[in-house]
C-alpha cells in the first residue's frame, strides 16, 4: 500500500510464563531502510526479530506488511517477502553449498512441483556471485570455516529474494578478517537499495558503519531510535549497557569501543 512502511509494529509485545520479554514496541521500517537493533543480553532483540519474521505470534498488538496485518497472510507469503538468517544453526549440516541455497527458493516451488527450476538455480547462482562464494558450489558444508558458513546462509536469503532480510547476530563468533567480510557484504546489499536489511548486533562497529538507523533495546522496548551518530554515543551506550565507552576514529560514522580500565 502506498505511503506505508514495510513492517510496522504497533504496541507489539511478546509474553511467556506471565513474563514479558518485548512491548510494548512501535516500530516501522521502511523499504530500502539498512536497521541496526542493538542492546544488552535479555533486551529481546532475537525475540524481537522472530515476532517480525512471523516464527513468533505476538500476545499483544500487531504487525504489519505493507500495511497488511500479518494475520491475514499466509506462511508462503511471509516467505517470499521475508528472509531469516538465525544466529543458531545447526552444528551439523550434510548437505552441499548449492544444496543449502536451494533451501532458500522454497517459497517460490509450485505445491506440485519435484525439482527445482532452471530459474532457480539461476537465482542460486546470482546469489553465489553475490557473496562471492561460487568456488564452494559443490563444497560439504560441514567442511566449511566458520565466516565461509555464515556465508552461504546469507546466500542462501538472497536466493529467497524477499525484499526483507532479517539478520540475528550476524558477526558473533567470527575472527576479525571474516567479520569485515561479512559486514562489507551486508554493507553492500543494504546500500543497494534493492533490500531492506534489519539486523540485531552486538557488534557496534558493524551497526555504526553498516546501518542508516539504529534501535536500541532495553527491557524489551524501544529506548532510542535515530542514525548512529545519534544513538551510538558513549552516554548512551553507557547507560544502555553499563560499561564506559568512547569513539575511535574520525569521519562522519566513528566507532563505538569498550573502555577498558587497569591496562598497563
Amino acid at each position: 500500500m502506498s505511503g506505508e512502511p514495510f513492517v510496522a509494529c504497533r504496541s507489539l509485545g511478546w509474553e511467556t510464563r506471565g513474563r514479558r520479554i518485548v512491548g510494548p514496541v512501535d516500530l516501522a521500517v521502511d523499504a530500502g531502510e539498512c536497521v541496526a537493533v542493538v542492546g544488552p543480553n535479555g533486551a529481546g532483540k532475537t525475540t524481537l526479530l522472530r515476532l517480525v519474521t512471523g516464527l513468533l505470534a505476538p500476545t499483544a498488538g500487531e504487525l504489519r506488511l505493507h500495511g497488511r496485518p500479518y494475520a491475514g497472510l499466509s506462511r508462503r507469503e511471509l516467505a517470499r517477502a521475508i528472509a531469516y538468517v538465525p544466529q543458531i544453526r545447526p552444528a551439523r549440516v550434510p548437505l552441499t553449498v548449492e544444496e543449502v541455497v536451494l533451501l532458500g527458493r522454497h517459497p517460490h516451488l509450485g505445491r506440485l512441483q519435484l525439482a527445482p527450476r532452471p530459474a532457480d538455480y539461476a537465482a542460486v547462482g546470482e546469489a553465489l556471485a553475490r557473496v562471492g562464494i561460487e568456488a564452494l558450489r559443490g563444497r560439504p558444508v560441514d567442511e566449511l570455516s566458520g565466516g565461509e558458513r555464515q556465508s552461504v546462509y546469507i546466500a542462501a536469503a538472497l536466493a529467497q529474494e524477499a525484499p526483507l532480510l532479517v539478520l540475528d547476530e550476524p558477526t558473533t563468533h567470527l575472527d576479525p578478517r571474516h567479520q569485515a567480510e561479512v559486514a562489507s557484504l551486508l554493507a553492500r546489499i543494504a546500500r543497494s537499495g534493492h533490500r531492506t536489511v534489519l539486523a540485531a548486533t552486538h557488534d557496534l562497529a558493524f551497526a555504526a558503519v553498516v546501518a542508516e538507523r539504529v534501535v536500541a533495546l532495553a527491557d524489551g522496548r524501544v529506548a532510542a531510535d535515530g542514525p548512529p551518530s545519534e544513538i551510538l554515543r558513549p552516554e548512551l551506550l553507557g547507560e544502555l549497557f553499563g560499561a564506559r565507552f568512547e569513539l575511535a576514529g574520525g569521519g562522519a560514522r566513528p566507532v563505538p569501543v569498550l573502555r577498558i580500565e587497569g591496562g598497563p
